[in-house]
């Protein structure tokens, strides 16, 4: 009986931490505007609740589960009545000593009795300083208050009482009122657990860093894309039957790379469905605009000369991306074919996966394929085996100098070192061997693999994903679309599934496997809940919504 006693305690601070949520102002009308990145919690009782019960069973599983429940169950209640009310942790620009802006940080949350009790302990008895109605002090570099029904703390003093001037009825800009933030939080929504992020105000500060360093020129591509993602903003909120999540990104039309813009805001009308296996375990499907591959490439070229190993100018992959774009239309899915889940659990072959692994691209001028494709897959395929000896010379000598210095000083350690880069080395080499480019044809589309095992199951005919019961039933809008993605609910997994996941050296001992065979029986009864997941994104003008169902069984 007693262990139900401290469940209902949290039960009650939850529940009336959530109803007081609802009945005050958004933390986000008293933040000064500007925040560069937020994380914030609105009403999250629930989900800090359904998540704690998940680790809750996970623990239970293992020797740790009495004394761990109780520690769970202490900080469940503490964040329930804070954090579980509602909180919000901004970055902010603010101007440093020499003119140029840098970023500080400001949270805030709501308190109930049992933050306020816990908090009496780490704050002064006597505050350092007030603004109008709010107190705060200096603790440990950083300034926190309490006041109010609040907490709060920051990096920087300046900003800690920018914030409590506009508590205390200072008329300012606040973040809710900003423009930006407005715009992405009202096409996403409002979620238990979310988080903004304004790339264009983050641009702007990286150039005024870039500045003092006289590096603009050099970087100004990074600077450009990142102002042009504008600002995005999204969450989830848990749910009975799992979670949603919801987000928007508000692409900034009048940023300096325009490519990137289109790229973002491509839509299409999808039909790879029609042609993919309906035993995929996973699809991702994007709009992806003809230009996406000479865009791409064009990064390629500017970290070429950084690429260690070569591999990007011996296979000339940029070249080939953008002679790609004149023949692929605007359609894109990378799926993962029967059998990927246990396949990527696969510690002794770490590409397994690529078995399962495919993707599908809508071919808008076949014949310009034919022509390009067998050329590209040969430089490719060329520079995989360049890089096999690539990686095995630059192993050999740094073996060689290692094994030399061991035998000078008679040292073990790295004689053990020298023969686990040996062991590394020959995996890697192996595991490079089985890598080789391949691609064929299905209606409209060209599948690409690195496997021939995985193309050829992609070949093998069959019901495919428009024609499966449940697919259709996900009610997925293949109109106008930019993207979507379908996982439909996986096979189960056992405890020595997830074992083959470990090291060797801990799976193949006893000892060990025992040690870890609660935890993994407890690993994948969470894992197993998970039933499958949905996901939609579209376009508004300059708006991309996306919008995702998550099935769980807390």
């Amino acid at each position: 009986m007693t262990r139900f006693l401290p469940a209902l305690t949290v039960s009650a601070l939850l529940t009336a931490g959530a109803a007081h949520a609802q009945s005050v102002r958004p933390l986000a009308e008293g933040l000064p505007a500007g925040a560069l990145l937020t994380l914030e919690t609105h009403g999250a009782a629930p989900a800090f609740k359904r998540f704690f019960g998940a680790a809750d069973r996970l623990l239970s599983s293992t020797d740790l589960g009495e004394d761990s429940g109780s520690m769970l169950g202490v900080a469940q209640a503490v964040l329930g009545d804070s954090l579980g009310r509602e909180g919000i942790a901004g970055v902010f620009s603010v101007q440093g000593k020499k003119g140029a802006f840098q970023p500080a940080l400001l949270a805030v949350t709501r308190s109930g009795a049992l933050t306020d009790e816990l908090l009496g302990e780490m704050l002064p008895e006597k505050p350092g300083a007030r603004v109008g109605r709010y107190a705060f002090s200096r603790v440990d570099g950083m300034f926190a208050g309490a006041s109010n029904g609040l907490v709060y703390v920051s990096s920087d003093k300046a900003l800690l009482m920018a914030y409590l001037g506009r508590l205390s009825g200072k008329a300012a800009p606040t973040l809710a009122s900003s423009a930006p933030y407005a715009a992405a939080q009202r096409a996403a929504g409002t979620q238990e657990l979310g988080v903004y992020a304004n790339f264009s105000a983050a641009a702007k500060v990286i150039r005024s860093q870039l500045a003092q360093v006289m590096l603009p020129r050099l970087l100004s591509p990074v600077v450009d894309a990142l102002d042009t993602l504008g600002q995005f903003a999204g969450g989830l909120t848990t749910t009975a039957g799992g979670w949603t999540t919801a987000s928007a990104q508000v692409v900034n039309q009048a940023g300096k790379d325009r490519p990137l813009a289109r790229i973002l805001l491509d839509t299409t009308d999808f039909g790879v469905q029609n042609v993919i296996p309906a035993s995929a375990e996973a699809v991702q499907a994007t709009a992806c605009h003809p230009h996406t591959g000479a865009y791409l490439g064009r990064w390629l070229t500017r970290v070429d000369l950084l690429e260690p190993f070569g591999f990007l100018t011996d296979s000339q992959l940029a070249s080939h991306l953008e002679q790609a774009g004149r023949y692929l239309g605007h359609e894109c899915a990378q799926v993962t074919l029967a059998g990927g889940m246990k396949a990527a659990l696969n510690q002794e072959d770490p590409l397994a996966s690529l078995a399962t692994s495919v993707s599908y691209q809508r071919v808008t001028d076949r014949a310009a394929a034919d022509a390009h494709l067998p050329e590209y897959a040969r430089s490719v395929n060329e520079a995989l085996d360049g890089l096999r000896g690539t990686v095995k010379s630059l192993t050999k000598t740094g073996m060689d100098a290692l094994m030399d210095d061991a035998m000078a000083d008679v040292d073990p350690r790295a004689l053990m070192l020298g023969a686990g880069m040996a062991g590394a080395s020959q995996g890697l080499d192996e595991s490079l061997k089985g890598l080789k480019m391949v691609y064929a044809f299905r209606g409209e589309y060209l599948i690409t693999a690195f496997s021939q095992e995985a193309l050829d199951a992609a070949l093998e005919g069959g019901p495919v994903l428009a024609d499966d019961a449940a697919f259709r039933a996900a009610g997925l809008s293949m109109q106008s679309s930019a993207g979507w993605s379908y996982q439909p609910n996986p096979a189960d997994l056992t405890a020595q599934d997830l074992m083959g996941a470990l090291p060797r050296e801990l799976s193949g001992d006893r000892a060990l496997s025992g040690m870890f065979a609660g935890a993994m029986t407890g690993a994948a009864d969470l894992i197993n809940r998970f039933d499958g997941t949905t996901s939609q994104r579209s376009v508004s003008g300059n708006v991309i919504i996306g919008k995702a169902s998550v099935r769980y069984r807390w």
